[in-house]
């Protein structure tokens, strides 16, 4: 059984049909269960509202896309569970705290982090946390 975490960057750049939406989609079949940090909800409707700000996106349809890219997930789990240990890798690591929690939760659940942030995929690498990226591949 595979886990997944899923990062808002590989959310979004599905539901809007990315060019890497297909091995994306592919990536979260084979997962078994996938789970994000509840912060998750609010980058993915972050990252949303900047396309309806540029105009590429209608509100009605980013609020649909909001929740497509929630029901990618089978759970959420609370900041508030992991915000201490994020805090201490943030610092350690020299990424940010919301970064962070998405590697905390991939390591105490023994899951892969799913992203389209480059930068995140190589930093979990050095910390020998799993991920999919597929422009790192």
């Amino acid at each position: 059984m595979s886990r997944a975490v899923l990062d808002a960057s590989a959310a979004v750049h599905l539901v809007m049909n990315g060019d890497h939406a297909p091995s994306l989609a592919e990536r979260l079949g084979e997962s078994a269960i996938v789970t994000a940090p509840s912060l998750f909800c609010s980058e993915v409707a972050n990252a949303l509202w900047k396309y309806v700000r540029a105009g590429k996106l209608s509100l009605d349809l980013a609020s649909q896309r909001v929740e497509e890219c929630i029901g990618l997930t089978d759970s959420l789990v609370p900041e508030r569970s992991l915000v201490q240990e994020a805090l201490v890798a943030a610092a350690r690591q020299q990424r940010s705290v919301y970064d962070m929690m998405y590697a905390v939760l991939a390591r105490r659940s023994g899951a892969a982090v799913i992203t389209m942030d480059r930068p995140l995929a190589l930093r979990l690498e050095e910390m020998e946390i799993a991920s999919y990226c597929p422009i790192v591949e």
